[in-house]
């Protein structure tokens, strides 16, 4: 956290606050770049079976 502050306060360009849809469009992200593994994790362990 330190290390984090650290670099915020180095920063030399202005704070600017993030859209409130950011977390929302973070998530969107994650789950399509990690569905795919996801879904080969759920055929592995046998929870889902492939026709």
């Amino acid at each position: 956290r330190l290390k984090s502050l650290y670099i915020m306060l180095l920063a030399t360009y202005p704070y600017q606050k993030l859209p409130t849809d950011f977390s929302e469009e973070a998530e969107k992200l994650t789950v399509e770049r990690n569905a795919p593994r996801w879904m080969k994790m759920l055929v592995k362990y046998g929870y889902i079976t492939t026709a």
